[in-house]
Order: C-alpha cells, then structure tokens, then sequence
C-alpha cells in the first residue's frame, strides 16, 4: 500500500491550503506595523524635544531681555534678541510691548510696528505668568513668554522656531525604512511568485479557454485532469459554457434592443441590487455625466459614487422605502430626490434621480434608476438666492439676510442669557472719491472696505452691507456682564475704526488703449454701538439707536466710536 507523503498533500491537495500559505508568507508585510510605530514615536519624542528647546529660549530671552525693558533701553535690547539670532532653527524672536509694539527683533525690519495676527493677539490678551504654547505645527513651534518685574508686566518675548532638523531626521529614518520595506517586499513577492506558478498552472490553461471563447470559439472546453479545487472549476466552467451558448440567441436579440435605446438618451439608467448593494447595470451615458466608463462606476460602491451628505441621505431613504415596499401589498411607487454626485475630476454634480423598487427574475430585491444633471438649474436657484440675500458688490448679507439673522442672534441671547451688539458703520470720505474718480473707482473701496471689517470679527458675527457706504455689523454671544459685553464691543469697534482708516491703494483696470490706473485714497469711519440682549426692542429700533450713535461720532469730529447716549438721540429725533 502506497504512503500518504503529507507535505506533498498540503501542496497539492486544496488551493486554498496553498493560498494560505503564501499569504502566511505574505503577512511578512506587517513587520511595517511596527517600523510606522517607531517612526511615530520617534517624531513624538523630537516634537517634544523641540517645544521644550523653543520655551528654554523664550525663558532665557525673557530674563536677559527684563533689565533693558525696564531701563527702557532699546538698543541693549535688541542686542539681547539678537545674540539668539544664530540659533539653529531659529525663525524669529522678539519683545513685543503691552500695547503690542514690537520694541525689539531678530528682523528689524519689524522694530517700531504693531502686531496684529491672532497669535500676538491672543498672547497679549493673556493675563499667564508663565510660557504659552501659541502654535505647535509639523515645521513650526511658537511660545510666548511674558517679562515680568514684581507683578509688573514688561511685554512678551515671541520665540518661532523651525522643525528643520527635526523633519530631516525623521526623513532619514524614513528613507532607512522604506528602504527596508523594499527589500521585505521583494523578497515576500519572490515567495509569492513561486506559489503562484505552482498554484495557476490549471488556471491559466482556464484563461486559455475563456480567451479562446471570448474570441470566438465557442466549442472550447476546458480539460485540466485534476481532481482539486480547479479541477471542478473546470467542470462548472464547461456547463456555464453550454448554458451560455444555448441562450446566447435569444439574449442578443433582447440585449441589442436594450442597449440601442440606452446608449442613445442623455439620461443614465442604472439597476442597483438592494441585497448585495452592487450596481447590475448602468448605461454608458455615464460618462458623460461623470466622466467614468460604465464598467468603472460599476466597479465602485454606492459610498463611492454619491458625496457623503447625499450618500447618508440617499441610504436612509432607500431603506426606509424598501421596508414600506415589503410591508405593502402594492407596487412600490417612482420616488424623485435630488443627490450629488462625485465625478471622476473630483468635481460633483447635481442630478435628479427618479427610483423604483421592484423583484429582478431571481426574486432579488432590485432599484430601477434614472438619473438626469440638473446643474444648470441648481446654478440658476443659487443665483437667485445670492441675488436675494447677499449684496451683488460685496458679497456680504444684504438688509433682508440681516434681519433674518437677527431673530437668531436673539433666540441665542435669550439661550444662554448673553449680550450681543448692533454696530451702524458710515464712511466719512466716501462722495469725494466717487466725484473725482468715478463709481468704479468707489466700488473698488467698498469692497476693500468689505473685506476690512470681515477681517475684523467672527465667524458667527454678521457684517452686512446696508446700503451705499453704510455697513452693519453685528456681533452674538458676548459675555452674561453688561460691562464686559460693553468693552468687548469696543474692542472690535475700535479695531474696525483703525483698520478702515488705514491707507487704500485701488488698483483701476485700464480701458483698451489706456494704462492701468493706481488710486491712493484716505477715508475714516464714524462707528455707531448699541449693545442689547434678550430683552432687547425690535430690530427697526435698533437699528436706528445705532444709527443714532454714529449720528453721535459724526458730530463729535468723525474717525469716532459712539456707544447710544440716550439723550443725544433724543434731542436728535425732537
């Protein structure tokens, strides 16, 4: 009696015993695991050991730069940032005062101007007695450290420095481990390759088949004498062969009518199988529609095709709708939505999908589709909201989207019981630039001007413009203190009022012939304030207590911010 060698039944008694094997091979892949683990914990430590390097040197700045502050001498001063100029990976450090002036830097170029990004800000705005982490990015650190004497604060030291070595250590060790990688992947495919030519020696003699059939022989079979898992694919595959060829008249015939009718129509018809959540068909106007071939959209998931708000959407839907059909007795009903759609550029379009559940000839449940662009139209119901609710020169809110947005404001105030405030803007020489260069010319600034005040405040405030050179502003969810709620809107009043009155260099495009025209124009602001809360009057009252305090700044001599005097307005309105 012949011995069972058991080696060579594990090689060749199952293919999946074989593929087993050369994935267990193959997992050598997840040796990676554990080189993005070190490389992540290296950059982690060298993170850290940067930050704490960047507050070492704020700290040591902050005590040699505290003796020339407080003697106010400037020029020992910047010899003190100075000296730390030639550190490496030193980006820039410098003493900024109270107010915000920087006094001394590794760029003097800066010495003698006004900080006014948000991290200046933020820090200056602090009350810490020790270092701030401002910034902690891949390529930037940035601490802040306040120079103190005796409870008395001198100004902040601003140290920004670089990640440079840091990444180009981390980039060493990456290289190293790609490298390595490469290696573990040559030699892992080297295993797989010799499996794979003893595993595909009965599957490519299947390829031959089905490419001879694919080719035009269709009395080809296949023939591997094997009694494994090939062996019977083999035998599957000849009866599908004599299945497919005695039907294969009688589809064309069906399949050529179909196919004229759905590659001729500008709209894309699709069949999509609820249980399997796979695409059954989808007509090749596709492409034109997505830019994808049918074949490729087939390919993709449902998640794939749809942008992920319409894809949860859509989703939602479908089932419900399929429980309601299963539930019912009666034919499921055409339902019409409106989905996005990813294209193949990346883009999305808009389309109007009309769907139906029904049962295919294996009884599966099935969704018949079809799905028409309606970009055109979206664009056309977008610019009629814009035309409705933003101003068509500056983009901002225009008088209706305000008072919209104002029953919100108040609605939140009367949540979380804070104060919010209404600023009335006017611009102060505004008529003598539009009657010396032109309305264009005058656009140009109230865009600029636009820009300015947006700059200035809040996501969640609304700037808007309320017609020709008057803005309003509005600001929610101040402080719960009427004090503080005061003062923060004055802050930004003020802000507003400086940064409207810097200079403005409008760059007029040239006519055909002409040359491009540079305008140079000063104009300053009167700002209004009336500060409110949830038991505040009506909006047309407001409004007109603002205006009522700008009425107030233009008379006290313009460039002013006015908060409502009552008795002024009064007197006004008398």
């Amino acid at each position: 009696m012949r011995r069972h060698n058991p080696v060579n039944a594990l090689w060749r008694g199952s293919i999946r015993r074989q593929l087993v094997l050369g994935f267990a091979l193959a997992s050598l892949v997840l040796m990676s695991v554990f080189g993005v683990a070190v490389l992540e914990q290296q950059r982690k430590a060298q993170h850290i050991t940067s930050l704490e390097r960047a507050t070492s040197l704020a700290h040591a700045l902050s005590i040699s730069s505290t003796s020339w502050a407080l003697a106010n001498d400037l020029v020992g001063l910047q010899e003190a940032v100075q000296g730390f100029a030639r550190t490496t990976d030193m980006r820039r450090a410098f003493f900024v005062s109270p107010q915000g002036e920087v006094l001394a830097s590794t760029n003097p170029e800066e010495i003698g101007f006004f900080v006014t990004d948000t991290l200046s800000r933020d820090m200056l705005a602090s009350d810490a007695r020790d270092q701030l982490l401002l910034l902690d990015q891949r390529n930037l650190v940035v601490v802040g450290h306040p120079v103190l004497l005796g409870g008395r604060n001198l100004g902040w030291i601003r140290v920004e420095m670089t990640r440079e070595a840091v990444n180009e250590n981390l980039a060493a060790l990456t290289r190293n481990w790609i490298a390595f990688g490469i290696i573990a992947v040559v030699l892992v495919s080297l295993v797989a390759m010799a499996l794979a030519r003893r595993m595909t020696t009965g599957l490519h003699h299947l390829m031959e088949v089905a490419s001879a059939v694919e080719q035009g022989w269709s009395k080809r079979r296949a023939d591997v004498g094997r009694r494994d898992e090939i062996g019977t694919l083999a035998r599957y595959l000849d009866r599908m062969l004599d299945a497919i060829e005695q039907q294969k008249k009688m589809v064309s015939e069906s399949e050529a009518k179909y196919r004229f009718l759905a590659d001729n129509i500008s709209d894309v018809i699709w069949i999509m199988n609820l249980s399997t959540q796979h695409w059954a068909y989808v007509s090749p106007s596709v492409h034109k529609l997505l830019g994808y071939s049918a074949e490729e959209v087939m390919s993709q998931s449902l998640l794939e095709t749809l942008s992920p708000e319409s894809h949860e959407k859509f989703s939602r839907m479908l089932a419900e709708r399929t429980r309601i059909y299963l539930e019912s007795k009666d034919e499921s009903p055409a339902y019409t939505d409106e989905v996005e759609q990813v294209r193949q550029d990346g883009s999305t379009v808009w389309t109007e999908v009309t769907t139906h559940i029904a049962r295919n000839e294996k009884s599966e449940l099935v969704v018949l589709g079809v799905s028409r662009d309606i970009s055109e139209r979206k664009k056309a119901e977008e610019q009629i909201r814009n035309l409705a609710f933003y101003d068509p020169l500056t983009q901002l809110p225009n008088r209706r989207l305000l008072l919209d947005r104002f029953s919100l404001v108040v609605a939140a105030c009367k949540r979380s019981k804070r104060y919010a405030a209404l600023m009335f803007i006017d611009l102060d020489n505004f008529k003598p630039l539009n009657d010396e260069h032109g309305h264009d010319v005058g656009d140009l600034l109230l865009i600029e001007v636009a820009q300015r005040i947006t700059s200035c405040v809040r996501e969640s405030d609304t700037v808007s413009r309320f017609g020709g050179d008057e803005f309003v502003v509005m600001l929610d969810e101040l402080s719960n203190v009427r004090e503080a709620s005061t003062l923060q809107a004055a802050e930004v009043a003020e802000k507003i009022r400086r940064i409207l009155g810097e200079p403005y260099k409008l760059h007029v495009q040239a006519k055909e012939g002409a040359e491009s025209q540079l305008v140079e124009h000063r104009c300053s602001a009167s700002i209004g304030v009336v500060l409110f809360d949830r038991h505040c009057e009506s909006h047309e009252d407001l409004l007109r207590m603002a205006d009522d305090a700008m009425y107030q700044a233009k008379q006290g001599g313009r460039n002013q911010v006015r908060f409502l005097e009552k008795a002024r307005s009064a007197q006004k309105h008398a």
